[in-house]
């Protein structure tokens, strides 16, 4: 194993576009696995896995460690994806003006 040092990360700049979703639909369309079979391995309802596939909601880490249960896909992997995603494409939420400290690398 390594070890990483993360105040020497790289920073990216590439905004990530992969998700969960897309994850699990490529994983579903290589096994030819439908949204209910797949629904119903992981014990969750047909319309949530549409949700989720859809980006209408995303994962529990309950649901991602289903899906590891029944796919052998890391749930780490899947919520890292998801939360990659999400803080990309986050807006911000509100329009409070922060302000940084001097010392902050904003």
């Amino acid at each position: 194993m390594f070890k990483v040092d993360f105040d020497q990360s790289v920073t990216m700049d590439k905004v990530p576009s992969t998700s969960a979703a897309d994850a699990l639909q490529d994983l579903m369309a290589m096994h030819h696995v439908t949204q209910a079979d797949f629904a119903q391995h992981i014990v969750i309802s047909q319309k949530q896995l549409s949700f989720i596939l859809n980006r209408k909601a995303y994962m529990s880490i309950t649901v991602a460690k289903r899906i590891e249960q029944a796919t052998g896909v890391s749930a780490r992997l899947l919520a890292q994806l998801d939360f990659n995603y999400r803080l990309a494409h986050e807006d911000g939420g509100d329009s409070i003006l922060v302000t940084p400290f001097d010392w902050a690398n904003a």
